[in-house]
């Protein structure tokens, strides 16, 4: 197979005997997906697939969030010269965990507790949330979401596919948990709160700025445009919105 960025390099070069290889299962948010790609993606042979969301009353929760996909080394390779799946793609994961119990393993770390705040949505799989997720290696829920995973591989900036590290040797029990994170923690996962306020702002506004961009990649650009505000020497929360808007929509521009 030659080298390609949806998989990591080290199952491209070096795979392991069938009979000896964990699992490998690919985590993919639907909804940054085109609708002709979502029915590629169900359609490939040699694919199971399993929902991280599971919720009558908001049905769309399930079509456009989290699965997990086991695939075969063929389905894999099929995978592999996808580029429609760009930012959909978050994780591939190394397990001997059925599938179906994983997507129960995980899915409680869809909602998190923050002390002292009501249950809010998480998307716990972006590679800036799950790595600090994975150094909580402390926290009484840590066992719970990565016990039974031998390898969680997150998405670089470069495009080459990172290993989180150690994970719990024991499977994990298959008894309910929360993902329960104190004040620190949660601020520190949802990120710069300017950042955060500025994309929720620019994206209401003015969409047509992140057209073609997927949800997961727009607060890194507004997180960009403001570190650039700052050496412009503005201080003003109008200057530097005004800023990043004019940033954006020339980037756009020169595309």
């Amino acid at each position: 197979m030659a080298e390609v960025a949806t998989i990591p390099v080290d199952w491209q070069w070096a795979p392991r005997p069938a009979e000896e290889a964990p699992r490998r299962i690919v985590l993919i948010e639907l909804g940054l997906l085109d609708p002709a790609t979502r029915t590629a993606l169900f359609e490939t042979p040699g694919i199971t697939a399993w929902p991280l969301l599971q919720d009558d009353e908001q049905p769309h929760l399930t079509a456009e969030g989290p699965w997990l996909f086991e695939v075969t080394p063929a389905s894999m390779s099929q995978l592999a010269v996808e580029d429609a799946l760009g930012g959909g793609l978050h994780a591939w994961l190394e397990s001997r965990v059925d599938i179906s119990r994983l997507a129960s393993q995980l899915a409680p770390a869809m909602v998190a507790y923050p002390v002292g705040e009501p249950p809010a949505l998480l998307r716990f799989y972006l590679p800036q949330v799950i790595r600090q997720l994975h150094a909580e290696t402390h926290a009484d829920w840590h066992y719970s979401l990565f016990g039974g995973i031998e390898q969680w591989w997150w998405p670089a900036d470069d495009s080459s596919w990172q290993p989180l590290g150690a994970m719990p040797e024991q499977v994990s029990l298959e008894s309910p948990w929360k993902l329960t994170l104190s004040t620190e923690l949660y601020q520190a996962l949802q990120g710069d709160p300017e950042v955060r306020t500025a994309t929720r702002v620019l994206t209401q506004q003015y969409p047509e700025l992140f057209a073609g961009v997927c949800a997961c990649a727009r607060s890194q650009r507004v997180e960009a445009a403001l570190l650039a505000a700052t050496e412009a020497g503005l201080v003003q929360r109008g200057e530097r919105l005004a800023y990043v808007y004019r940033r954006l929509l020339a980037e756009n521009q020169e595309r």
